[in-house]
């Protein structure tokens, strides 16, 4: 790592867990339990922790950037997800550090194996 790298203020690495939603195809999704996944997420919303979510077009499923202190967390968060705890739909949990301006989109990566 050079100088300056390693002088960077990390508060700019900033990191989001990335929970990807697979629909299961023998499960059909009823009206209730769309109404309980939206009120797991406005329930997140409201913690701050939300960050973006929404259903993906070319594919059954959806997308839910979290961001929180680690991945223990966001794994605790999904799987309380109406949608995965009733069945309806498995996940996997990534962990993305951003590259911004403000890390000279270079996110530390190093930094992320420690959360």
């Amino acid at each position: 790592m050079s100088p300056n790298n390693a002088s960077r203020d990390q508060a700019n690495d900033v990191v989001y867990y990335v929970v990807f939603l697979n629909g299961i195809l023998d499960k059909h999704l009823n009206p209730e339990i769309v109404e309980l996944h939206g009120q797991h997420l406005a329930e997140l919303d409201r913690k701050g922790q939300l960050v973006l979510a929404g259903p993906l077009v070319e594919r059954r499923g959806g997308l839910i950037v979290l961001r929180v202190a680690n991945s223990a967390e966001a794994k605790a968060i999904a799987e309380n997800d109406p949608m995965v705890r009733g069945g309806y739909e498995s996940y996997e949990l990534a962990t993305w550090p951003i590259a911004n301006h403000q890390n000279s989109y270079r996110p530390n990566l190093q930094g992320v194996m420690t959360r």
